[in-house]
């Protein structure tokens, strides 16, 4: 027996596949036009994987960072600490430094003086 009245069925795979595209960032339009039906059938029936698919995604590799982190990584302290450290004081610090005119223009006059000893004539 059909499908008669063209009623979507969600299927294991195609909540595979919404799940996927929602962890790779794709929108809700574009998964729509991606599955083939349009983006009411996709919110009815699979808002579940929509609203907790990336959630999900993050919570693992969080947990695989923080493990690596645990076991020494530098990289994983690194990220780890930068992503949820800053409540805690962990935050880079950025320096803006500044030069007056003076040493501005005498960087300028240098550069020219550098330019002049290495022009060639081609």
């Amino acid at each position: 027996m059909g499908n008669f009245n063209n009623e979507h069925i969600p299927t294991t795979a195609l909540r595979e596949r919404v799940i996927d595209l929602v962890r790779s960032g794709a929108p809700i339009y574009i998964m729509a036009e991606i599955l083939d039906i349009d983006q009411a059938t996709l919110n009815k029936h699979y808002s579940k994987e929509i609203k907790t698919a990336k959630t999900e995604a993050i919570e693992r590799i969080g947990k695989t960072v923080y493990q690596l982190a645990l076991e020494g990584d530098p990289k994983a302290y690194a990220l780890y600490l930068k992503t949820q450290g800053a409540s805690h004081g962990w935050v880079e610090k950025q320096v803006v430094e500044t030069v007056n005119s003076d040493e501005t223009l005498a960087l300028r006059d240098k550069v020219k003086e550098l330019e002049g000893k290495f022009q060639r004539d081609y």
